[in-house]
């Protein structure tokens, strides 16, 4: 990763963040995105680690300068694979390896953490220290494990012992005032559904956006890729009702106008031509392609060019 703020992180290196956005048909497509409920709230925090890295670490209370990302998949001797959330390399050589709990593992969490961290320094020859990122409810994780003369331990970061209700009011206190927010300022915005408080999660949700639409000092498309990680993690938390009001609610964002004039252009040439379900399903998940890969002029032009958007969907061999 480069030095400069606006760098951009090598796109293999980008999860898949917007799954849920495709369209849910049938119950069997129901029972598989409750199933990865928390693999969905997984890639929302990786996506928000690859965008907003060198303003979460300091936010999160880690000291040290990232220069660069570490791979995440590790293989056994036996060609097992281990696949590793998120590792950064540091200034100092060390690696530093990132989990998102959504449930507590407890002892089986640990020694998983415990296995990789081994493998990791054994093949790479690097030092490595493992930060566990525990959200939902988990206020007291199991951060400890005695492995026969020693005890293998990890860092806790506990999202329950932020506050969201302080997060937001600080930042729209900043705007009342004409203060000029940065990207340092909106990134903890990212993880605002993931803390304590209580103003509901609805609230959160609808105040983020208002705060990126008044926002300055901050580029379009940093915005942009903060409104998606929001969306993203709101599509996991809130409920189907609630998920339609905040839609209305963002059509004056970036996202929102995108989400907007992506519903206009559903069922137009491509749904004549394959059924308006069809053709839904299809520029959804076109939609969610050009998120994940944070190429949001492609969706901007494919929003008002339907032979551009077809050309897009033929390309992906999105079907």
């Amino acid at each position: 990763m480069g030095k400069g703020k606006g760098a951009d992180i090598d796109k293999k290196y980008v999860p898949k963040i917007m799954e849920a956005l495709v369209t849910k048909d049938s119950k069997a497509q129901i029972e598989e995105q409750t199933s990865s409920l928390y693999q969905h709230e997984d890639a929302a925090l990786k996506a928000g680690m690859g965008f907003f890295v060198e303003e979460l670490l300091p936010y999160l209370g880690i000291e040290g300068k990232v220069i660069g990302f570490a791979p995440t998949e590790l293989v056994h001797l036996e060609m097992k694979k281990f696949l590793q959330d998120f590792n950064l390399v540091m200034e100092d050589g060390s690696w530093k390896h990132f989990e998102f709990q959504s449930v507590n593992e407890g002892a089986k969490g640990l020694r998983r953490f415990h296995a990789y961290e081994a493998l990791a320094e054994y093949q790479y020859n690097v030092p490595v220290t493992t930060y566990v990122l525990f959200s939902g409810t988990i206020r007291h994780p199991m951060t400890e494990l005695a492995q026969g003369e020693y005890t293998y331990r990890i860092v806790p970061i506990i999202m329950k012992n932020k506050n969201a209700d302080k997060v937001i009011g600080e930042l729209q206190e900043k705007l009342a005032q004409g203060e000029c927010l940065t990207r340092k300022d909106l990134v903890p915005l990212t993880l605002c559904l993931l803390m304590d408080g209580t103003m509901p999660l609805k609230e959160r949700v609808k105040e983020t956006f208002e705060i990126t639409k008044k926002a300055t000092g901050i580029s379009t498309e940093d915005i942009s890729k903060i409104e998606a990680v929001v969306y993203v993690m709101a599509d996991k938390f809130l409920d189907q009702v609630d998920m339609e009001e905040i839609k209305e609610g963002i059509s004056m964002t970036r996202l929102g106008q995108m989400l907007v004039e992506m519903g206009r252009n559903e069922g137009l040439k491509i749904g004549r031509t394959q059924g308006r379900s069809e053709g839904r399903e299809e520029v959804n998940k076109l939609h969610n392609r050009l998120i994940k890969e944070g190429k949001y002029k492609e969706l901007e032009r494919a929003t008002e060019d339907a032979e551009y958007q077809k050309h897009l969907i033929a390309e992906y061999g999105i079907s």
